[in-house]
């Protein structure tokens, strides 16, 4: 899990060497083809949660809480609850310090509610649908995985708006909250699945709802995004501190 952790963090940084070079992007209208990585990821969900539950899930769960057993708590134990917002927080952030993004900031507010609402929705309808037991029966809110739902859905919006780099970053963070519920005996392999297609799926709908929502509030068009277009270095260096056993990150902006 320590290695994971590493990992993850070594794969955020790489995109913030890229210094904002990301090029301005069109904004897109819907296409079918942006079902298909939700639709997928849906379907695997359903599909090990409920006929691979016994050949998959619980063999996956008893492997993952007997490494845990025997090394002890480890110290990010739990930590996807904070890293679920990194990749929202990203999304409206970037753009305000340099990073070029093919939504102004009034953009990416509007569209960053509209996914976060349906997330949200998404998130709690079919958790009392379902009605799934937990790994550790706490309750019977197991399917789909709100974290990861949230996460998926940030790192999406991420990558529609600043691109591959940027959004390799965000989804490091989001894959890290998905192992970490289901290292956390939260949920199950199914759950996690589901909930990265449905994250998905509500970052997409953001961007084809934001020229209705504003047309519908009558919400005129804004340019201003912070820092603009103006470049920013940054520098993003993860390191291990020996001592205490924990993983550290460094970060210097230059403006």
């Amino acid at each position: 899990m320590r290695r994971l952790c590493l990992l993850l963090l070594l794969l955020a940084a790489l995109p913030a060497r890229a210094q904002f070079a990301c090029d301005t992007l069109e904004r897109r209208a819907f296409r079918p083809s942006q079902l298909i990585a939700p639709g997928v990821l849906v379907g695997a969900g359903l599909g090990v949660h409920y006929f691979g539950h016994e050949a998959i899930e619980i063999p996956l769960n008893d492997y993952v809480q007997q490494d845990l057993r025997r090394g002890g708590e480890a110290p990010f134990h739990d930590i996807g609850t904070y890293v679920q917002y990194v990749p929202s927080a990203m999304h409206l952030g970037l753009g305000l310090v340099g990073c070029r993004a093919s939504h102004s900031f009034l953009d990416r507010a509007i569209e960053s509610s509209v996914s976060h609402l349906l997330a949200f929705g998404l998130s709690r309808i079919p958790k009392y649908l379902f009605h799934s037991l937990r790994p550790d029966g706490g309750d019977y809110k197991s399917f789909p995985s709100g974290h990861t739902i949230l996460a998926f859905t940030g790192a999406e919006l991420v990558r529609m708006d600043y691109g591959p780099l940027w959004g390799a970053g965000a989804y490091a963070m989001g894959i890290y909250t998905a192992a970490d519920r289901i290292y956390g005996n939260r949920h199950w392999l199914g759950d996690v699945l589901a909930g990265a297609g449905l994250g998905i799926l509500a970052a997409h709908a953001g961007e084809w709802l934001l020229k209705p929502v504003k047309s519908l509030l009558s919400i005129p068009d804004c340019s201003w995004d912070g820092l603009g277009g103006r470049r920013v270095q940054l520098a993003v260096v993860p390191y291990a501190d020996p001592l205490s056993s924990s993983y550290l990150t460094s970060i210097s902006i230059q403006f």
